[in-house]
């Protein structure tokens, strides 16, 4: 009976989780691979920059042992609202602008956070299903560094989030910030692009640039590994001075040079988002999944055996990735190809109301008419047919 009670108050947060997330646009979590390196400032002036561009936004902070977006944000006496019906309600900040984080549910600010791992994934997961975020163009997550507990379960949770990786120029953050890389590719996390943060820095005197620091070495990263450079900001007093404050470096210094900066970031982050968005709406980024039999050479008929899937990741006709995925004998179908974030699956002959079921949760159904073929060739089959449209 315990066991029972417990499944069933699972199954209800996730299905709160699913409603809240639905409302959302745009996820995106900002990540780093060593701390230092100005991600909190980052997450904080991307929302706030976000919100003066009229969208509707929340921020989101994940950082449970070190939160620090009440103090940057100036709102450690705000508090969460309680709802007419009851929920509660993540914090106004402004009047596009919501966000929660740990800091406002303690006793006090300097109170320890000692928790292990379940207890910070039902926490985050608490986060966004129990808190009424309403309908949001960007949710921002700030996480904290590395690629531990918090940003493997907002990963989880949010599947379609995408990553948006901060670094410094120094070597040292490079090293680290390809193993955030990797972790995103070995979860299926697309990855929004790099900043490079700390790139140069502005006299507090003359208040124009310094090449003190190195730079560049963001942009020589995306550049070799195929991602996106989606802007540098420079070393300022002032962003010091800001997030000390809580008063964010866009909307205090809006004609500084860092302001600017901010400012480029966040349009390359809009026009980003949106790209990424088309690609897979139009098929120019595809996930496609296939079950598979033992050995996986063809596709498998029967829904009873849907265990083994191979998984496609396909970029402008092209096969980047296939993985073999064994699905959990206790998940669902759909719980699966949400968490592999599927955009397609490959069936033969599938019941009606199964692909009917599919294309309502946004998946694209593709029939195999024979099963003879090998997967393989019938996703080189797809991708060709598509090239010549």
């Amino acid at each position: 009976m315990i066991g029972k009670e417990k499944g069933f108050l699972m199954d209800q947060q996730d299905k709160k989780v699913k409603e809240q997330l639905a409302k959302i646009k745009h996820k995106i979590m900002v990540m780093s691979g060593k701390g230092g390196v100005g991600k909190s400032t980052v997450s904080v002036n991307v929302a706030v920059g976000l919100s003066l561009q009229d969208f509707m936004v929340g921020l989101l902070d994940v950082d449970l042992h070190g939160p620090s977006i009440p103090k940057m944000l100036g709102a450690r006496d705000l508090r969460i609202s309680r709802k007419p019906d009851g929920r509660m309600g993540a914090i106004k900040y402004s009047p596009n602008l919501k966000f929660l984080s740990i800091e406002p549910l303690l006793p006090s600010e300097d109170t320890a956070i000692i928790w292990r791992g379940p207890i910070k994934h039902s926490a985050i997961k608490q986060f966004i299903g129990d808190i009424d975020w309403g309908e949001l163009d960007y949710l921002v997550i700030d996480a904290p560094p590395g690629t531990g507990d918090e940003p493997l379960t907002v990963a989880k949770t949010i599947p379609d989030a995408y990553a948006l990786i901060v670094t410094t120029p120094q070597e040292v953050s490079l090293i680290d910030v390809k193993k955030s890389i990797r972790f995103c590719q070995k979860i299926k996390m697309r990855i929004l692009g790099i900043v490079e943060n700390m790139s140069g820095f502005i006299c507090p005197h003359c208040g124009k640039p310094i090449d003190l620091f190195k730079r560049g070495g963001g942009q020589k990263l995306a550049d070799e590994l195929g991602l996106r450079f989606l802007g540098r900001i420079p070393v300022d007093p002032r962003v010091v001075d800001t997030g000390d404050t809580g008063r964010p470096v866009v909307a205090a210094y809006p004609e500084s040079v860092t302001a600017k900066a901010f400012e480029e970031l966040v349009r390359n982050i809009i026009a980003a988002t949106e790209e990424m968005r088309a690609d897979v709406l139009e098929e120019r980024f595809m996930r496609i999944a296939v079950p598979v039999t033992t050995p996986p050479n063809k596709i498998e008929p029967s829904l009873e055996n849907f265990d083994m899937f191979l998984v496609y990741d396909i970029e402008n006709n092209k096969i980047l990735v296939k993985d073999l995925v064994k699905k959990p004998q206790n998940q669902d179908l759909f719980s699966f190809l949400a968490e592999q974030v599927a955009t397609h699956i490959l069936l033969y002959a599938p019941p009606k109301e199964l692909a009917d079921d599919l294309v309502k949760q946004g998946i694209r159904v593709l029939v195999a008419e024979t099963l003879e073929e090998n997967p393989d060739s019938l996703i080189e089959e797809y991708i060709n047919q598509k090239s010549l449209h």
